[in-house]
This record gives C-alpha cells, structure tokens and sequence, in this order.
C-alpha cells in the first residue's frame, strides 16, 4: 500500500523496478535518513539475498562519508556499502544512519558473515532521484550490475 511516493505499511521499505541490464532501486522513508537506509538494505538484499536482511550482526562498525552534495552523498555512501562488502565478504545489516547533512552520512552498521548470491559492479548517477512527499522520502538510484 502506498501513501504518496512512500510505502506505509511494508516490512521491507524498497523495491527493484525493471531495468534494462542493470539494478534499479527505490527505497521509501519517513525521513532521509530512513531512506538512505532502506537504500543500502535493498542493495545488501539484492547482493546477499533477502534473508541477509534479518540476519544477526556479528559486530557493528561506524561508516561516514562525505560529497559535495545529496545526490553525490547518495552515491558515495551505497559505493561505500558496496566497496566494504566486496573487499571483506560481509553483509552490512541492519543499517542505521544516524547523522545526516547535505554533504555528510554517519551510519551504524551490523556486520554478517555471508556469501554474495548476486553482484554490483558500481553505483551509479543515471536516473539519480531524491524526492520528499508529504514529510516522507523517497530514493532512486540505477546500480551496474
């Protein structure tokens, strides 16, 4: 069900929209914040596999990230959830940003040991979209695969 741009009443607040070749996600949230999360969760689901998304951490760690602006803060933060899982074979749930600015993302991470069932090559600025509707937020960003 969908208010707006935003699901209301979903357990998983994203989903992956047909897309030529490459991954093309949406993610919903009742702030920005909650957004940029849900951004990162759909991409650890489409690289784990869904059940990563409620799995128990192992261990937590701090991710922050700088750009020069949203949209660029957008990027830098899913290529740096991304780059993390590549290089150290684990997921990165569940996801909690905790600061967010214009220019700057902190976020409390969960660590999960997992095997990647799909892959991303890079994280994308093709059809780049941020949205806010009625006080909620909504997230689009085109992953090559």
């Amino acid at each position: 069900m969908r208010h707006g741009f935003v699901k209301v009443d979903t357990r998983v607040p994203y989903e992956v929209l047909e897309h030529p070749g490459d991954l093309k996600i949406r993610a919903f949230g009742a702030s920005l914040a909650e957004a940029f999360a849900n951004a990162g969760r759909a991409m650890m689901a489409f690289l784990f596999g869904e059940t990563v998304v409620g799995a128990a951490p192992e261990a937590r760690r701090r991710i922050e990230v700088t750009a020069r602006d949203r949209d660029a803060l957008l990027v830098a933060w899913l290529s740096e959830l991304l780059w993390h899982s590549a290089t150290e074979y684990r997921a990165y749930v569940p996801i909690r940003v905790a600061e967010l600015s214009e220019t700057r993302l902190g976020a409390e991470v969960g660590l999960v040991t997992a095997e990647a069932v799909d892959d991303i090559k890079a994280v994308t600025y093709h059809e780049l979209s941020i949205r806010e509707t009625d006080g909620a937020f909504e997230v689009t960003v085109v992953c090559d695969i």
